[in-house]
């Protein structure tokens, strides 16, 4: 229910404008130098300009109100203690029970958080970073003894839940026994001061070598760089719900300090205001360091999710294709000038037609490129050429040249045809050259949706997903969204996938004509824009959609003020924001070459990001080497950037990821506040 998300490969993503768990948390560690937990939680700040958007105050930390809450409760009970009228009161209706019962509101929104941040999917993760061998070892030393300090206070503590939530099953001995074993162990290191402050040296230690937990996580997971995708969330995401699982044991820890210390009061076994004034001294100091500690870390941490390659790549499903746009086609320099001749080279050929089929050779053979021919290239006379079983999506599999040169990967053929260019006269050779067919057909999906995917937020639903789908010819940026709660909540039951509204058309000439609507990708046109869009301060992402400026696809974001206390979308604000540098402007975009591209499929390794923003890719055919120019690349990620828990987004971005010599993906990447 909090932060995070973004998008990538040849896709979308999702941002963060403001950094909202960074920024509070400085400002509610730099509140407590001065009155530590004993402030009066200050009232919303609302700018006064136009906008009037609401400013976040440290207060709207969740955890940092908890241990507000929890040191007003401390207070008022031993001031029940203390102050004879007032125990005069008291000490007639159960005082232990009523005591008790106090801690009722802390245990519920203690409950609360842990549900929220999912403390079983985060400690899996922790479980399971991929890292380098011997950090891996360290890591897994360090991670197992804070588990076990964790878990030694969340037992004691769920004792202490047990007798909250069923205060009549909790007589005088049972607490009295609770209160003593907490505060007089016989053996030291199982009083529950003496486990706190092994807990709080564990996170924050005083001594070198030792590790500071938030500094040295935040070195492993920039170590493990990309790695880190399978993490269901972005780093900061994660250090930010350990630390607030960090925080909520230390405040489970203290109340049922605080708590021993008014029984035994309340039995006569001493007076214990000394050692609860000891107590909240060091709560209070333990507590900001941690705080002091995360606010240097957190606002350098990476605030992008990504989605891991899948285990195994089906399409359709993890990835989609744009087929047949710029596609290799043997064609002899013969038939594609309007004089029939040879004078020129394979070369010359950059823009044709096929204008003849001489004397009905091969190119009786093969289907006719109907549209304009480009990039030709002459690699030998004479050649085999295996033509494609899977005519629908392919013209060759293979060619084999008597010179030994190989295009694409030589296996078994069922029709296998020799292609000899000839002499004409002695002077003129007519060549066979290897072309790119830019030709639109019905098996070829080369269509974007420029339609708007936004979230309904008269119904107070923002974006808190983002994919690519394939309806039919076309791909459309598609959205999930969910109903916004208050302080970055989300209610999980409402995540829906919002089924984007499709294009009618009845064939595909009659969707290159629908330019307000569709983007047809051609040789001149087929660039898409690397791009990561931030949303302006107090706003969420509630709408993503591509255009077309310039011959470029180009992402824009619908962005929209959120009311962050109440969680309320104000939808009569909403606007569209994008980049608009082209290669053209005083901020030029720079072309990411993709070099000698395999099919991106037969890549078995880990795809890396290598593209940024003003950056942009061109779609073209594959290698003819390796794939005898018959893909499209990249390919379109289409697995689903959602973190988990959710959170409120403020932006999204385009990405491509690949490595060397493959086609690669394009993506989207989510950040989240």
């Amino acid at each position: 229910m909090k932060t995070g998300l973004v998008l990538a490969i040849c896709g979308l993503g999702c941002v963060a404008g403001l950094d909202t768990p960074s920024v509070l948390l400085k400002q509610a560690a730099d509140s407590l130098l001065q009155a530590p937990f004993m402030q009066h939680l200050q009232q919303y700040d609302v700018n006064q300009g136009l906008s009037r958007i609401e400013i976040p105050s440290p207060e709207d930390l969740i955890i940092r109100r908890l241990q507000g809450e929890l040191a007003k409760r401390v207070d008022d009970n031993w001031q029940s203690l203390n102050e004879p009228q007032r125990w005069a009161i008291m000490e007639t209706k159960d005082p232990d029970k009523q005591i008790l019962k106090s801690f009722e509101k802390i245990k519920m929104k203690a409950t609360d958080l842990e549900k929220e941040i999912d403390v079983e999917a985060m400690e899996n993760v922790l479980n399971n970073l991929s890292l380098p061998t011997e950090d891996m070892v360290t890591w897994v030393r360090y991670w197992d003894d804070l588990r076990k300090k964790v878990g030694q206070i969340a037992q004691l503590y769920n004792y202490f839940r047990g007798y909250i939530e069923k205060p009549e099953a909790a007589n005088e001995n049972t607490l009295k026994d609770f209160a003593t074993s907490v505060t007089q162990s016989s053996v030291q290191d199982r009083s529950l001061q003496n486990m706190l402050d092994m807990f709080h040296y564990t996170v924050c230690p005083t001594e070198t070598p030792a590790k500071p937990l938030f500094p040295y996580l935040h070195s492993l997971t920039s170590k493990a760089g990309q790695h880190l995708c399978s993490m269901n969330q972005s780093p900061h995401q994660l250090v930010y719900n350990l630390y607030n699982i960090i925080a909520l044991t230390e405040i489970k820890g203290y109340a049922m300090l605080q708590f021993s210390y008014m029984m035994l009061r309340i039995y006569e076994k001493g007076n214990f205001s000394v050692e609860s004034d000891a107590a909240k001294e060091k709560f209070e100091q333990q507590a900001t360091e941690k705080m002091n500690s995360i606010k240097l870390v957190l606002p350098t941490m990476s605030r992008e999710f990504m989605r891991c390659d899948p285990p195994k790549h089906k399409q359709g499903e993890t990835y989609l294709e744009i087929t047949k746009l710029l596609q290799g086609y043997i064609e002899n320099e013969v038939d594609m000038n309007d004089r029939m001749t040879c004078k020129s080279t394979c070369s010359a050929y950059t823009f044709a037609e096929s204008k003849s089929c001489y004397k009905d050779l091969f190119c009786a053979k093969q289907p006719k490129c109907n549209g304009r021919i480009f990039d030709c290239q002459f690699f030998h006379a004479d050649a085999w050429v295996c033509m494609a079983g899977d005519g629908d999506k392919r013209r060759y599999d293979w060619v084999e040249y008597e010179d030994g040169t190989l295009l694409g990967d030589k296996g078994t053929c069922v029709n296998k045809i020799k292609v000899d260019s000839w002499w004409r006269w002695i002077f003129w050779h007519c060549s066979y050259c290897l072309c790119k067919c830019d030709e639109v057909t019905e098996d070829s999906d080369r269509f974007w949706s420029l339609q708007p995917a936004q979230a309904d937020t008269s119904t107070n639903k923002i974006v808190t997903g983002v994919r690519f789908v394939k309806r039919g010819k076309i791909v459309y940026p598609q959205i999930e969204q969910a109903t916004a709660m208050p302080e970055g909540g989300i209610d999980e039951t409402t995540r829906t996938w919002v089924e984007p509204q499709p294009i009618a058309y009845t064939d595909v000439r009659n969707l290159t004509k629908n330019t307000g609507s569709v983007f047809t990708m051609s040789y001149e046109q087929r660039a898409m824009d690397m791009d990561t869009l931030t949303a302006p301060e107090g706003h969420v992402l509630t709408g993503v959609k591509l255009r077309n400026i310039g011959g470029h696809l180009n992402l824009e974001i619908q962005v929209t003020p959120m009311e962050f206390t109440a969680g309320n979308v104000v939808s009569d604000r909403s606007t569209w924001i994008a980049n608009d540098n082209t290669p053209a402007t005083d901020k030029p975009r720079s072309l990411v070459p993709i070099i000698m591209p395999d099919v991106p499929t037969k890549f078995s390794g880990l795809n890396t990001v290598d593209t940024t923003t003003d950056q942009f890719i061109q779609f073209d055919a594959s290698s003819a080497h390796k794939d005898v120019s018959q893909t499209t690349v990249p390919f379109i990620d289409a697995q689903p950037v959602a973190p988990q828990p959710a959170t409120w987004l403020a932006g999204a971005g385009l990405y491509h990821k690949g490595r060397g010599g493959f086609g690669g993906f394009c993506w989207i990447q989510s950040v989240h506040l």
